[in-house]
């Protein structure tokens, strides 16, 4: 059945003048922003920035000859973060309207670029960052949110029609899988599901039939089963999920030493800057597995924290989300806090052993320019949000 306008607007507070209305709002009236969202990403990359060079320290002093190396490149993207969110936050959100078109082809160009040999950097077999000289990119990790800023338009100006099968779902499944498709050519598996899960949460929210969501969400298991399947590669991981000691030194070494981290940490930890198992035994100690030497150093009291940290963005962030003045504010927040925490969520579990290993990072906390300013960013416009709802 049709979902009523009516009922929209009860459901979003959404005045009919806001609805119809396609001029940018001021900020006059409006008191101020969310201020546990603000003290959440101020938290988390502090946190983040300490472990950032507990964790990078020695590995970096062994290959090049500065301890400081990683510490250094992380406070120059951290800075740039800020900046970004502040700049963002103080943004009227609707502006972003204008943006929509424009940048989904960006970030369409983007992940083709990344796919030419010679402009994609190639690091283990994946071609995910653009080598920029000084540093690099990787552009899966802008795409997403890029994605999500279409979607939330999208669905806002399509609202009347979202329960119909091609307007409505087929549509932005084609938009969506256009670069879910091309960030499984990189390959990156992991971002790729993290996307399509936002996707199919967005649709959900937007009004879609929930039989097209629960037959699509059917064929992407399908197909996730046939990706693993068909490379040797990601069998093995799945292998080594199910039992990593059947292999300690080979497909369950990155596991075998995150279980060894946890457990050196016990209930305190060994201390900020304690780690053995960053001394060259877990690999990517600051970035995929940062969390596992968190749980090591600072123990479960440690994780605890920043499972709670994440747990009080989300909160917030959903708080925001119905708050928000119109759907497009509304798509906009829910599909940005669901990226954070999907990809938060896959980290930790991955370090923990819940999840194959995915080769996603812990926003906010791990070492990665791309991932850190996109982020922040995306908060930035979250918080834009949260100021025109409290007007």
């Amino acid at each position: 059945m049709k979902r009523e306008e009516g009922d929209l607007k009860r459901l979003f507070k959404i005045s009919q003048s806001e609805k119809k209305s396609n001029s940018p709002k001021t900020s006059v009236g409006y008191r101020g922003y969310d201020w546990g969202i603000i003290v959440s990403v101020i938290l988390l990359p502090a946190i983040g920035t300490l472990m950032v060079y507990s964790t990078s320290s020695v590995y970096a002093l062994e290959k090049f000859g500065d301890a400081d190396y990683f510490l250094k490149r992380h406070v120059i993207y951290l800075s740039i973060g800020l900046i970004a969110m502040i700049a963002l936050m103080r943004l009227d959100y609707n502006l972003l309207k204008k943006l929509v078109y424009p940048a989904y082809v960006i970030g369409f160009i983007m992940l083709v670029l990344v796919l030419v040999p010679g402009l994609g950097k190639q690091i283990g077999g994946a071609r995910r960052w653009i080598n920029l000289g000084a540093g690099s990119f990787q552009p899966a990790e802008v795409a997403k949110f890029l994605l999500v800023f279409y979607l939330a338009y999208s669905l806002m100006k399509k609202r009347d029609k979202m329960d119909t099968f091609l307007i409505g779902f087929v549509s932005h499944v084609l938009i969506g899988g256009i670069y879910i498709v091309l960030i499984l050519l990189e390959p990156d598996f992991g971002m790729s599901v993290v996307i399509l899960a936002v996707l199919l949460g967005m649709l959900f929210i937007g009004g879609v039939n929930a039989r097209y969501i629960a037959i699509s969400g059917f064929l992407s298991t399908l197909f996730i089963i046939w990706a693993v399947m068909s490379h040797s590669y990601r069998v093995n991981r799945i292998m080594a999920f199910l039992d990593p000691w059947k292999d300690p030194l080979g497909a369950g070494y990155q596991a075998v030493q995150s279980f060894i981290a946890f457990s050196l940490g016990g209930a305190t930890g060994t201390g900020l800057g304690n780690s053995s198992q960053k001394l060259l035994f877990l690999p990517e100690a600051h970035t995929d597995f940062i969390f596992s030497i968190i749980g090591e150093e600072l123990g479960f009291i440690g994780v605890v924290l920043i499972i709670a940290g994440f747990g009080f963005l989300v909160v917030r962030g959903l708080r925001i989300a119905l708050r928000a003045p119109d759907l497009f504010g509304c798509y906009l927040v829910f599909g940005c806090i669901m990226l954070i925490a999907l990809q938060a969520g896959i980290n930790m579990a991955v370090a923990v052993g819940l999840f194959p290993t995915k080769g996603l990072t812990l926003p906010f906390i791990s070492y990665g320019g791309t991932s850190l300013i996109s982020s922040l960013a995306a908060m930035g416009i979250v918080l834009s949000v949260s100021r025109a709802s409290m007007k």
